[in-house]
């Protein structure tokens, strides 16, 4: 089989550190997902110091030609505005991109909470289900 920008290892990708881990996700991935979309879990605490971490690996899906990213959410104890502004800066480059969304779902009540909160639910789709959150970006 042929190497695709597509192909991609958790061995490469996931990132495990004891403040926050960002991983791909296959068991949740949703029926008819495309090639182009991705479903990765993030864990833990997404603040000033582990923000920076989960953008790296959000950008590192975009330069690989993903363009719609799903992400659960179940497991995130807290989110910060530096985390609110990952959402924001990936949803930026997709829309200046003209394709391709990002969507959450899986929230915490405590994140979910803060995503209402902060309005960020009017720029990033949320959903209960990662089959949900594609229904919510799928084209």
């Amino acid at each position: 089989m042929a190497e695709t920008p597509f192909n991609l290892d958790s061995k490469e990708f996931d990132h495990d550190a004891p403040e926050l881990g960002v991983f791909l996700d296959p068991n949740h991935t949703p029926l008819g997902l495309p090639q182009d979309a991705v479903v990765v879990r993030i864990a833990g605490e997404i603040n000033l110091y582990s923000a920076q971490i989960m953008k790296e690996k959000f950008f590192q899906l975009l330069d690989r030609g993903f363009l719609y990213l799903l992400v659960n959410m179940e497991n995130v104890k807290y989110i910060d505005s530096s985390g609110l502004g990952v959402f924001m800066a990936t949803h930026s480059r997709l829309v200046k991109m003209g394709k391709g969304g990002i969507a959450v779902f899986s929230p915490s009540s405590q994140v979910n909470k803060i995503l209402e909160l902060t309005k960020l639910k009017s720029l990033i789709k949320v959903g209960t289900t990662s089959a949900e959150a594609w229904k919510l970006l799928s084209p």
